[in-house]
């Protein structure tokens, strides 16, 4: 065979190669694209076929059904599992004074589709896909917060861990031992909650999608620690309000609303000296804990002999101090600031809702359009809260104090934020058996 003929024959050669080679890497990456392709369809089915199995768990774990029955989506290219001891939720309350109450503390337990690292799995009422370290909601649990008020059926997997594959039947019945228990309210449980915090906490493969779920459903305060696998949600309990002595404060108002929170703020003081409030300087003092504070400050005066008594409102938002005064604002009526003059004894009336004007006398211009009283503590607690600490200081101590704290009064009414208080709980444990088989 001549050179050419060799160089023909070693051409065709190489060409097959190329082809057979070609055709390898095309079926290759087309069986790894159908296999990418099957798998996302069937965890796709799952996702269906475990949204309506949370449906139909809810009515037996919620007394509406004694059971029911399901034929999940064929796991062909996986499997289903019966994980009773998986995920944890726990509910506490975290009084004022730092001590501790346990509602709740109780294994979740799932029903979960596997199809290599992914994973569709029922827990606590919803459903979550996982891929890896993410995690996602698919539906949502069984967990409902509205006006103030958390709604929360924690549902339970019980019964026996299984596994099964094809297209399963999964049976559902009540747990009867476990199912329909009032955790709050009960004995020394009751509603409205005040002071305080309450805590739901989740343990779970699938926190993150926890977590985002307790973002977009309330603005409290959401916590993540991925080494736990854990996620805590932070609802504050409003705080007190009404009528009190003023000697006994501080008050605790929690929950407040960002805009016009104070629904009504008022005092009356009584003199330690029936002949006026001499000396007297006396501050109501609102903080927020950290370098916020608010003022409003009357000082020594006799009101009933025809002196004037100045009042002034200062803010510290931590950066800028804005103050407003008034030297005329006490009269005998028409204003915020009243007094009462029965047997030459003093007595004065303080609506910090009033509509009385206070002028600004602070660096540049006010931060209000209308300076009154009542807009000027609604602009300041608004900026202070949620949670504000509300006290009454004087000077000087004993004889020397000009107010009679305990023969004063102070009343406070304010308003919540619906998104992060929390003043009705109620808080129930339903468990439900599972088999697939």
């Amino acid at each position: 065979m001549d050179a050419r003929g060799q160089s023909e024959v070693i051409g065709l050669v190489l060409l097959l190669a190329i082809t057979v080679a070609g055709v390898g890497v095309v079926v290759a990456a087309g069986g790894s694209a159908l296999d990418a392709a099957q798998d996302q369809s069937s965890v796709q089915r799952a996702e269906q076929s475990m949204s309506l199995f949370d449906a139909r768990s809810a009515l037996v774990a919620l007394g509406r059904a004694d059971g029911q029955s399901l034929t999940l989506a064929n796991a062909e290219r996986g499997s289903y599992e019966v994980r009773p001891d998986t995920g944890r939720m726990a509910v506490v309350r975290e009084s004022e004074d730092g001590s501790t109450t346990e509602y709740l503390n109780t294994s979740l337990g799932s029903v979960v589709y596997v199809n290599g690292d992914s994973e569709v799995a029922y827990q606590g009422g919803g459903v979550w896909y996982s891929r890896g370290a993410g995690a996602e909601m698919v539906s949502p649990p069984e967990f409902n917060y509205r006006d103030a008020t958390l709604t929360l059926p924690v549902i339970r997997v019980t019964g026996d861990a299984q596994s099964a594959g094809g297209a399963p039947t999964a049976r559902v019945t009540r747990n009867e031992a476990r199912s329909n228990r009032s955790v709050f309210p009960g004995p020394g449980r009751t509603n409205p909650l005040q002071d305080g915090t309450v805590t739901v906490a989740v343990e779970s493969d699938y926190y993150r999608g926890w977590a985002s779920f307790f973002r977009s459903r309330t603005s409290g305060n959401v916590s993540v620690f991925p080494d736990e696998q854990r996620v805590e949600l932070e609802l504050v309990a409003r705080g007190g309000g009404g009528r009190f002595s003023l000697s006994d404060t501080p008050q605790e108002l929690r929950g407040l609303a960002a805009d016009d929170p104070i629904q009504s703020m008022t005092f009356t003081l009584r003199p330690k000296n029936p002949s006026g409030f001499r000396p007297m300087d006396w501050s109501m003092v609102a903080d927020s804990g950290g370098s916020e504070e608010f003022r409003v400050n009357i000082p020594s005066g006799k009101p009933c002999d025809d002196e004037t008594l100045k009042v002034t409102a200062t803010y510290d938002d931590g950066g800028t101090t804005h103050t407003w005064e008034n030297d005329s604002a006490v009269q005998e009526s028409g204003s915020a600031f009243t007094v009462d003059c029965d047997d030459g004894e003093p007595t004065l009336h303080l609506d910090l809702t009033g509509e009385t004007n206070l002028s600004y006398v602070g660096d540049g211009d006010s931060p209000l359009e209308n300076d009154s009283v009542g807009a000027i503590v609604n602009y300041a607690f608004g900026d202070m809260g949620p949670n504000v600490d509300l006290r009454v200081e004087k000077q000087g101590n004993g004889n020397s104090a000009g107010v009679e704290l305990d023969k004063s009064t102070g009343t406070v009414e304010y308003g919540s934020s619906a998104e992060r208080v929390v003043t009705f709980l109620h808080v129930t444990e339903n468990a439900v058996n599972v088999t697939v088989e």
